[in-house]
């Protein structure tokens, strides 16, 4: 058994884990320094003050992982974006309060998202009825705002 490949990958794992808690952490800092801005900010998110905390004590809180799911379903995640707002919005807060965010981003890093998404994502009912609206109207490929 070769230690090399295991040392590395704890290494790379707690390399991750650092800058991780750094980027959550300058997260945090820069909505209180903005006051009642970075208040309006999390409301236009749907997220309270209380909410947005709760979430940046989870892993991977920072990294935004929305867009990267919704195109693994084969979706321009900019369009659903512009078209459904509210819809996005609320898919947003479910996935920065979720606590598998780190199966996520590992299975989204490995691009094996799609095959497993219903086993840890609070989001999969909204992502299988997203691709629902997208087959039946617009992909990512042919679809003009």
């Amino acid at each position: 058994m070769n230690t090399i490949p295991q040392s590395y990958e704890l290494w790379r794992s707690v390399v991750l884990r650092f800058k991780d808690w750094r980027q959550r952490r300058a997260a945090v800092l820069e909505i209180s320094q903005l006051g009642n801005d970075g208040e309006r900010m999390l409301a236009e998110c749907g997220l309270s003050r209380s909410d947005f905390r709760r979430a940046m004590r989870l892993a991977f809180a920072s990294k935004i992982l929305l867009p990267e799911a919704i195109k693994s379903k084969g979706i321009d995640a900019e369009i659903f974006e512009n078209r459904y707002p509210e819809w996005n919005r609320d898919m947003r807060r479910t996935c920065m309060m979720c606590p598998a965010r780190r199966i996520c981003s590992d299975r989204l890093e490995a691009q094996d998202f799609e095959a497993s998404y219903q086993d840890f994502c609070p989001n999969a009912d909204n992502l299988d009825a997203l691709a629902g609206v997208a087959i039946a109207g617009w992909r990512a490929k042919n679809f003009t705002v």
